[in-house]
């Protein structure tokens, strides 16, 4: 399988992905504390405090912990799939439409896998069927269907 080239310099790359590793590293030690934390709530914990129905708040504490490890996880496979993307020469390209991600966007959010354009389609309206001019949508998601389509076709030709 042939690789995509670069997106940007060798210099610019090795920036990114400088920034990448730092986001990393910051996570990973995020996430250590996090984890001692929840560990240290919960084992400060006895059994009836688990099922007390009268006093909900004494799992809170713990639960918010685990939310935030949680996200802390989710954060670092966004950073590790980014990495994979820089290995795999498609870093810096969206994964929706195949066009450059440009370098602000991604100075400023390392881990973007699209650009604008295609990540405000699925933020937009998340019921595209749905609104005030639903058949234009209709027509336009048509049309980005078979644009995709031919793309899809082009790139495994």
């Amino acid at each position: 399988m042939a690789t995509t080239p670069l997106r940007f310099s060798p210099t610019t790359t090795t920036a990114l992905v400088g920034l990448l590793q730092h986001r990393r590293t910051a996570i990973e030690r995020s996430l250590d504390a996090l984890r001692r934390e929840a560990a240290d709530a919960f084992s400060r914990r006895d059994l009836s405090d688990m099922f007390d129905q009268e006093d909900p708040t004494t799992d809170s504490d713990g639960a918010a912990v685990l939310v935030l490890v949680e996200l802390a996880e989710q954060r670092l496979r966004e950073v590790q799939q980014a990495l994979a993307r820089v290995d795999a020469g498609t870093y810096g390209y969206c994964a929706v439409c195949g066009r450059g991600i440009p370098l602000e966007r991604l100075r400023a959010l390392p881990t973007a896998e699209s650009c604008v354009a295609c990540s405000g389609r699925s933020f937009s309206n998340p019921h595209p069927h749905v609104g005030p001019d639903s058949s234009a949508t209709n027509r336009a998601d048509q049309r980005s269907s078979q644009m995709r389509g031919r793309s899809y076709r082009a790139v495994g030709r």
